[in-house]
């Protein structure tokens, strides 16, 4: 009984924001009390990437928490609004939170992985949206429009351009009209930007790639490389395991979550294959592993999940305390 009255307690939506609070704390505390590495190099092809687009760091301490803070916003109207997981939980709030927490020196500074996390939750909305629409030209439009714009600010923006357009065959809406309004889209930003002089053609240039071994030391790597196995291992079991109960789901919801299977596999696919930016995708990696995770323990809300769901987060809260206390 008390194990059952546990569980219903991790996914209560005031377990949620507690985490969430504590984890927003722990921010605090580590970019005021240490000296947090800044990720240097412009990865941009015409305009800066987004790490460098604030100097004073407390300004870009903000944007982070505020880039966070959007992220989450945006799995909560996901889930809201087109009942992702199929069950009541707040988990995922919660583990989102720790999980960014892990990699305390990425979480307190925005870059592009801040970024990149924001912008494919805002496309998701827009494509889920779109599920067997007569016309759904205008929201692809703006999909690919957003891909193709902060492509300029960093490479790795254009490899979800394919995600999105499978992804619209996934939502029934893939055809002619559609495919000109994602190509439309990609191409606009750029005629814009060369228009109105914001960049000129010499301005096009491959990215300063940076090793992720000379940005953090050695320890750091470590950790850092333990953090991410230990999240994509979550995501894929949580991924085989809710195959079981998605097959069972009505069309729609099988649409949906076949968009985040593939989201989530080209995310740990681009990690290993683009070693040397990984930083980048770490958030969007967080982003998937929290909803399938949750996903998972709300569909299987067994009387003793509650232990389950403490290792995880005590795993990730280890991995924090190792990175603050050596």
């Amino acid at each position: 009984m008390k194990a059952a009255i546990a569980t219903r307690i991790l996914h209560s939506r005031g377990t949620a924001l507690t985490v969430a609070a504590l984890a927003l704390a722990a921010a605090f505390v580590y970019f005021f009390s240490d000296s947090p590495m800044r990720l240097t190099g412009d990865k941009g092809l015409a305009l800066p990437s987004a790490n460098e687009w604030f100097s004073a760091p407390l300004a870009d301490f903000a944007a982070a928490i505020a880039g966070m803070t959007a992220c989450t916003l945006l799995m909560v109207l996901l889930c809201k609004v087109f009942n992702v997981l199929r069950s009541l939980t707040w988990l995922y709030i919660g583990l989102f939170a720790v999980m960014q927490m892990a990699t305390p020196g990425l979480a307190v500074q925005f870059y592009t992985g801040t970024l990149l996390s924001v912008a494919v939750g805002a496309a998701l909305m827009l494509l889920f949206s779109c599920y067997r629409n007569p016309r759904p030209s205008g929201h692809v439009f703006l999909i690919f429009l957003g891909l193709s714009f902060l492509t300029a600010t960093q490479y790795c923006f254009a490899l979800y351009v394919p995600v999105f357009l499978i992804g619209c065959a996934q939502m029934r809406i893939f055809n002619g009209r559609t495919l000109t309004a994602a190509i439309l889209g990609m191409v606009c930003p750029w005629w814009i930007m060369m228009g109105f002089g914001i960049i000129r053609p010499s301005d096009i240039h491959l990215p300063q790639f940076v090793s992720v071994l000379s940005v953090i030391d050695h320890h750091d790597t470590l950790v850092l490389l333990v953090t991410v196995g230990l999240t994509a291992l979550l995501t894929m079991l949580s991924f085989v395991l809710n195959v079981l109960r998605t097959i069972a789901y009505n069309a729609r919801s099988r649409a949906i979550n076949g968009v985040f299977a593939l989201l989530s596999l080209t995310t740990i696919a681009a990690m290993c294959i683009d070693f040397r930016n990984m930083l980048s995708y770490i958030p969007l990696l967080n982003f998937c592993a929290a909803l399938q995770v949750a996903h998972y323990f709300s569909t299987h809300r067994a009387e003793k999940s509650c232990f389950a769901i403490m290792a995880v987060i005590a795993a990730y809260v280890a991995l924090f305390l190792c990175q603050i206390a050596i």
